[in-house]
C-alpha cells in the first residue's frame, strides 16, 4: 500500500494498492473508493476525490442496524464519526470511535 499525499502540504489523501493487474484507490482509513484501474487513475482519484469523500454522509452498523453519520477524523486504524440520524437510540453521543471500519460495519450513504 502506497501513501498519496497532497504537494502543497504533505496532507495525507488516501492511499492505492495493488489489486490484481491494477491499482485499487483507497481513502485515509483504507475504504475502497472506486474499482481497480490503472496507476494513474487510481493516483487520479485519490488526489481528486480522497479528503471530498470523507465530507459526505455516511452510515455505521451498530446492534444490527444502520444509523447515517458524519466523519469527524479519520486514521488509518479509526474512525471518529458523529451520529446524524434522529433514529439513533443513543442519547447524548457526540463522536463514535470505529475501530478499522470495512465495508461490513461503514459505508457511504
Amino acid at each position: 500500500m502506497r501513501e498519496i499525499r497532497r504537494d502543497d502540504d504533505g496532507a495525507l489523501l488516501g492511499f492505492v494498492r495493488p489489486a490484481g493487474e491494477g491499482w485499487e484507490p483507497l481513502t485515509v482509513f483504507g475504504y475502497p473508493m472506486g474499482e481497480p484501474s490503472s496507476e494513474a487513475s487510481a493516483l487520479e482519484v485519490v488526489h481528486r476525490s480522497g479528503l471530498e469523500v470523507l465530507m459526505r454522509p455516511w452510515r455505521f452498523l451498530e446492534d444490527g442496524e444502520w444509523y447515517r453519520c458524519v466523519i469527524v477524523e479519520a486514521a488509518a486504524d479509526a474512525v471518529r464519526v458523529r451520529p446524524a440520524d434522529a433514529g439513533y437510540p443513543r442519547e447524548n453521543v457526540l463522536a463514535v470511535t470505529l475501530e478499522r471500519p470495512g465495508p461490513e460495519t461503514f459505508r457511504p450513504d
